[in-house]
């Protein structure tokens, strides 16, 4: 069945963002079909008076770990070694399948009452997260988050086989809502071979390659380090990584904090990707800020993520956009450093472009990912029509209906998919046993 979506303010197709009245056409495909002042309704669609509400594209998170809802609060105010081995690596041993498809399926319940309607996700026991996004009808990209800390020959093969063949059971399942992509955890916890036989899966399969990288001053001495001593040439996290064969226009490189000036330029030569999430850095500690004006400046794509909700605390992608913006302004000392519709580019049409699918925008022929915001909300009167009205004051409590592909996910802010009460029951059981 399609919708016409009447009478909202819808966000323009491009910076510097606008908002107009318009109509939305979506089809019975799952696409957006004609925006315009005024659209007179086929007769087969329903229709949706929106008059009252701002229309935007949905939010894609282009870096998280779903499941990890389950940890949230776990080890707060830690030191980030502190943080892992005392808190989060004992518990991430005991969740089995159950306690991974409970963990996501409490994210995807979150996400969708954020306006999130896409999200890039890596972590382990993949099957069982795939299964929870197939009941949410919402759209994802997963991988299986390998590690062999140096070790390839003993674990990093079983590491590599477990990530294509849940690659490729995706894949034969067709479901367009889900893809799969390779996912190497990062590059202080992978060894070179295994990265460059996570490129080469990568390109065989054409499918992303997502990675943490440049994250943590440690990560960086760690990795120049065992390069020096492995080739005799140190080489920085990035550096390294496009050594590998691992960089190129499908490559997803989270957070990218310690990038150096060649390491930016560097990505923006292999067109790759950024997914900056910065309320996770900034609450883990990391003692710096992306360089953001310098990698779009290069023209790296930029995008946004969340993180896990064990060290953001929430899958909240407007507070990333105002973090992050808020960041770069304090950091540089320079208010105009960056700009609200830098953002919020990087939550729609930048995390689009990073994973390959076309959403983002509100536009005839894309993807019919849209959610409809109470723009009478206390929080966002008086409207301002620019970027900032939304960046700065917007937020999960303003969100009241929210679509991916052509299908209703949330309507009159009650979740359709996912049965919300029961979800919670089980997850709060499920965080009592991981203690």
């Amino acid at each position: 069945m399609g919708y016409l979506i009447h009478g909202a303010m819808v966000l323009s197709a491009q910076a510097p963002y606008s908002f107009s009245q318009k109509d939305v056409l979506v089809s019975d495909a799952g696409l957006i079909e004609n925006v315009a002042p005024s659209i007179s309704p086929p007769s087969s669609c329903g229709q949706i008076d929106a008059s009252g509400h701002v229309l935007l594209p949905g939010l894609v998170n282009a870096h998280t770990h779903a499941a990890m809802s389950l940890l949230r609060g776990v080890g707060d105010d830690l030191h980030l070694n502190e943080w892992l081995q005392k808190d989060v690596w004992p518990r991430e041993k005991r969740m089995d399948e159950k306690t991974i498809e409970t963990g996501t399926k409490l994210a995807l319940c979150e996400m969708v009452r954020s306006g999130i309607t896409c999200f890039n996700d890596m972590y382990f026991h993949m099957d069982a997260a795939a299964r929870a996004v197939q009941q949410s009808g919402m759209r994802a990209v997963l991988g299986y988050g390998m590690i062999d800390m140096g070790d390839f020959g003993g674990k990093g093969r079983k590491e590599l086989a477990i990530a294509g063949k849940f690659a490729e059971k995706i894949s034969r399942q067709n479901n367009p809502l889900i893809t799969s992509s390779i996912c190497p955890h990062a590059t202080h916890t992978c060894s070179a071979e295994l990265l460059q036989e996570s490129a080469k899966l990568a390109r065989k399969l054409k499918l992303p390659l997502h990675i943490h990288a440049a994250e943590t001053r440690k990560e960086t001495a760690d990795v120049l380090a065992k390069t020096k001593k492995e080739s005799g040439r140190a080489l920085r996290p990035i550096e390294f990584l496009d050594s590998c064969g691992c960089l190129s226009s499908r490559t997803i490189l989270a957070h990218g904090v310690y990038a150096s000036k060649s390491e930016v330029l560097l990505m923006a030569r292999r067109s790759s990707s950024l997914a900056h999430c910065p309320v996770s850095n900034l609450k883990l500690a990391g003692g710096g800020a992306a360089p953001v004006p310098e990698y779009a400046q290069a023209g790296v794509n930029l995008s946004i993520g969340t993180d896990g909700a064990a060290s953001n605390n929430s899958l909240n992608l407007f507070e990333s956009m105002k973090a992050g913006a808020i960041e770069q302004k304090n950091f540089r000392f320079d208010a105009a450093a960056v700009k609200a519709d830098d953002y919020l580019r990087m939550g729609t049409e930048g995390g689009a472009k990073a994973l390959g699918i076309k959403t983002g925008k509100i536009g005839k022929g894309y993807l019919a990912d849209i959610v409809l915001l109470d723009a009478k909300s206390p929080n966002l009167v008086p409207f301002t029509n620019n970027a900032g009205w939304l960046v700065y004051a917007a937020g999960p409590q303003n969100v009241t209906d929210v679509m991916a592909n052509g299908k209703w996910l949330m309507r009159g802010r009650k979740l359709l998919t996912l049965d919300e009460e029961k979800i919670i029951e089980s997850a709060q059981k499920a965080a009592d046993r991981l203690g």
